[in-house]
């Protein structure tokens, strides 16, 4: 066997006989097991040593040095172990001493002594305190909590208990006016005993209080209050209870708020504001915290004067203890002019960022020495991510044109301390392009009146300046477009003058003295009128001058003049910018002569529309004419006969002339409507009575009725309301209508059928209503084109009849449409003011 084997074993049997003693002090279960291993290991290492070959030397293999030197260590552990469980039973021994030594040290004080564990059990009470409570110390220990204490007073106790078993210690000052023990007023301690760390039980001690420890106590508090309102600089303090009342106020505060503490108190009980309710709500959160948090904290409230000033305070709130009662205590420090101060300077802070973000202009700062030291635009300072100017760097340093703009005389303005305003600066941008900003700024200084550098702000002019140049383009475009059109145009300001006009306009007023741009208009007028280039009379002259005078009323309407050579002038006026007129006249006599042309086209198309409507009832008047002729040919046959035979009495002679007489007249009044029909002369427009233009039609279209047998029915609701109009073209109006509605009406081969005729007025116009009994429009001609010319469903039609009674109803001011078209007919409907405007 080497040396190290024997070491080793030596070792082995060491670890065994500490791992017994271990186990012999302590006798838990895991010592036992750890012997157990030791005894196994070394057992199979005597078995390994003794079945091995024996060998000499130091050692045999480097294994048994690891062997040794692990050995050897637990072999120290375990040694160190059976150290420190030896002094930890000698320190037993002295607490169990001082533990029977401790009743006879509590039966000696002058206090109520008890030792509770902590499951609320009494394990040991002193002497005086079994004697206050009239029991023998027999009856105490062992008796839970529940069972000693009177129950008004267990719950206290109980929570002061649990508070000391936290490991806290407690002091409890009561005064009450049922006892505790045989005590009305003292303090009871609680303090906790622990034992490796752990709370073992608490100790309770009662004891009286002195008038001498209540001045003490009154005065500790009240330096404390004088103490925190010092630290934080206020004026006086208010203190409040547990439950939420107010219980004191300092005199400053009284002065403060001008009531004293008494009314204080009660307005606070009150609910009454002299608090403001959110500072009340903070108050009384801190109030239920003040338990669970010592620390202080720091509040803003607010509060209301008698005067009825706002007042605002910064409160620092403080937990004060005083007995078994926790107070508020707050120091007041009246912030109001130092928070207004702050308020009006957040604001202007606030607008001031406002104002920086929201304007087109960015703000700059720079120092003495022109560097920029502040930016503000949030990017508006920049192009395609690349600044116009740097912090910490200088003007001169940027990328600015320097001959170009306003440099040069900016740096004249930096160099004289000066302000400026609007001075333009060119950045080159590549590719020809350039951006301008107008800078302005202004010198600021020190308290020692030493310039301290610039601020001012900058804008980019680069879009409004390109906008002018666009401008100025246009501008002279549109005045070179002016100078080469024949039409005559004039610009005139807010006052009237004239202050542009083209060189056709120029024209016009050659024989005028002078240049006439600066003239007022009512000169320029009085020379077009009063040198004969109006070819009209004095009187037409006048309205023409009053109503150019009162263009501005009317503006973008269209005024008429023929010159002095035969040429018609439109003139037009249109408002523009800051208050000027745009005056436009132009040539339109090629104009005016297709409007004759095409007025004389539609005249001749009327009349031979109204030709064409009588050639088809010349039928029917013929007939109609016959039956008048007939009866004066019959009366007048009668007579002859009468008188040859002598039977001619003078009464019926007078009787067969009235008879000749009304007949003759029915005949005379159909032709005449039919000449005033074809009379292709324009009407003058006046005032005729509706129904005398409804008469007149029923006699025209009444041959037609009886010769087609479709009844013709008029209903007049409008009765002697007179209609300014032109009398025959409303009767070529109705008889078309009435005429289509009768062709309509007798294709459906009916003997009850009628065209209604309903004429009633409504809101300053007469409504008429066509309805006919026929199959309503044909499906190749719907409604919306049956105005259109030369579109007819008749064999022999020339389809302009509808579009004739439109031209009618638009010229004087009206409508027409076609409200109805089915199967059982349909209805044009026709609304025609009653006066026609001009």
């Amino acid at each position: 066997m080497s040396l190290v084997a024997a070491f080793t074993l030596i070792a082995l049997c060491g670890i065994v006989l500490s791992g017994v003693m271990i186990a012999k002090q302590i006798g838990d279960a895991v010592n036992r097991f750890a012997v157990v291993g030791a005894v196994a290991v070394l057992t199979l290492y005597v078995v390994v040593v003794l079945a091995s070959a024996p060998r000499g030397g130091a050692y045999g293999d480097p294994i048994e040095l690891v062997f040794a030197v692990a050995a050897l260590a637990v072999l120290v552990a375990q040694v160190w172990r059976v150290m420190r469980n030896r002094r930890k039973l000698q320190n037993t021994a002295n607490t169990d001493e001082t533990r029977r030594r401790l009743p006879d040290f509590l039966d000696h004080l002058p206090v109520q002594a008890a030792f509770l564990t902590p499951d609320m059990t009494y394990a040991f009470v002193n002497d005086a305190y079994s004697a206050s409570l009239g029991r023998p110390t027999g009856e105490i220990v062992g008796k839970h909590l529940s069972q000693i204490v009177p129950p008004d007073l267990l719950d206290e106790i109980s929570d002061n208990l649990e508070k000391a078993l936290a490991g806290r210690q407690v002091t409890w000052h009561f005064d009450f006016s049922r006892p505790v023990l045989d005590r009305t007023q003292g303090a009871a301690v609680y303090q906790p005993l622990s034992d490796r760390g752990q709370v073992v039980g608490v100790l309770v001690m009662i004891m009286d209080r002195s008038a001498v420890q209540d001045a003490v106590h009154e005065a500790e508090v009240s330096a404390a209050k004088h103490a925190l309102a010092a630290e934080v600089a206020g004026i006086g303090y208010l203190e409040w209870d547990q439950q939420g009342a107010l219980v004191d106020a300092s005199p400053e505060v009284e002065a403060l708020l001008g009531r004293d503490a008494q009314n204080l108190r009660e307005m606070w009980q009150q609910g009454q504001s002299f608090v403001e309710p959110r500072s009340r709500a903070t108050i009384r959160n801190n109030l239920h915290m003040a338990g669970s948090r010592p620390r202080d904290v720091v509040e803003n409230v607010k509060f209301l004067a008698a005067s009825g000033r706002q007042i605002e305070a910064r409160a620092c709130i403080r937990r004060l203890d005083r007995g078994r009662h926790v107070h508020l205590l707050a120091a007041i420090q009246d912030v109001t002019d130092q928070q207004n101060v702050l308020t009006e300077l957040v604001e202007s802070e606030t607008r001031f960022r406002d104002f920086t973000e929201s304007a087109t202009d960015w703000v700059w700062e720079m120092d003495a020495e022109g560097r920029f030291t502040f930016l503000s635009g949030g990017g508006r300072q920049t192009d395609s991510e690349t600044p116009i100017f740097d912090l910490g760097k200088t003007l001169a340093e940027a990328d600015v044109a320097k001959g170009q703009g306003d440099y040069d005389l900016l740096q004249q303005r930096f160099a004289a301390r000066e302000t400026f305003r609007d001075l333009r600066l060119v950045l080159p941008l590549g590719r020809g392009r350039t951006r301008q900003i107008d800078m302005s700024g202004k010198p600021f200084f020190d308290a020692q009146a030493e310039l301290a550098g610039y601020r001012g702000t900058c804008f980019d002019m680069t879009e409004i300046a390109t906008a002018e140049t666009e401008r100025k383009s246009a501008l002279e475009a549109l005045a070179l477009a002016f100078e080469n059109i024949s039409t005559m145009v004039a610009l005139f300001d807010s006052s009237d003058r004239l202050v542009y006009c083209n060189e056709e306009y120029r024209a016009t007023y050659a024989g005028m003295e002078g240049d006439i741009i600066g003239k007022h208009f009512d000169e320029l007028l009085a020379h077009f009128t009063e040198t004969g280039k109006m070819a009209t009379t004095t009187e037409g002259k006048t309205r023409w001058s009053a109503q150019r005078r009162d263009r501005r009323n009317a503006p973008a309407k269209f005024f008429r003049a023929r010159t002095s050579t035969g040429r018609w002038l439109e003139v037009t006026d249109y408002p523009v910018a800051a208050g000027g007129l745009l005056t436009i006249a132009s040539d339109i006599t090629e104009k005016v002569e297709r409007e004759e042309r095409l007025h004389r086209h539609e005249t001749a198309l009327q009349l031979l529309n109204r030709r064409e409507t009588l050639g088809q009832m010349t039928a029917a008047i013929a007939h109609e004419l016959n039956q008048p002729l007939a009866a004066i040919h019959n009366f007048a046959a009668g007579c002859v006969l009468r008188a040859k035979n002598d039977q001619l009495e003078r009464e019926d002679m007078i009787a067969v002339l009235n008879n000749m007489q009304s007949q003759s007249e029915r005949a005379s009044a159909i032709l005449r409507s039919m000449s005033n029909y074809l009379h292709s002369d324009d009407a003058d427009r006046n005032a005729v009575r509706f129904d005398e233009i409804l008469r007149s039609v029923q006699l025209l279209i009444q041959p037609e009725s009886s010769a087609t047998g479709v009844t013709v029915a008029i209903n007049d609701q409008c009765g002697e309301v007179a209609l300014h109009c032109a009398r025959i073209e409303i009767e070529q109006l109705l008889i078309n209508l009435i005429k289509n509605g009768i062709d309509a009406s007798r294709e459906v081969e009916r003997a009850d059928t009628e065209v209604s005729v309903t004429a009633r007025c409504e809101a300053g116009e007469i409504v008429i209503d066509v309805a006919d009994a026929g199959r309503g429009f044909a499906p190749d001609m719907p409604a919306q084109t049956a105005f259109s010319a030369f579109r007819s469903t008749k064999d022999k039609g020339l389809g302009v009849g509808l579009a004739i009674c439109e031209t009618i109803v638009l010229s004087h001011g009206g409508t027409i449409a076609v409200t109805k078209s089915d199967a059982e007919g349909a209805c044009l409907t026709v609304r025609l003011p009653l006066e026609v405007q001009k």
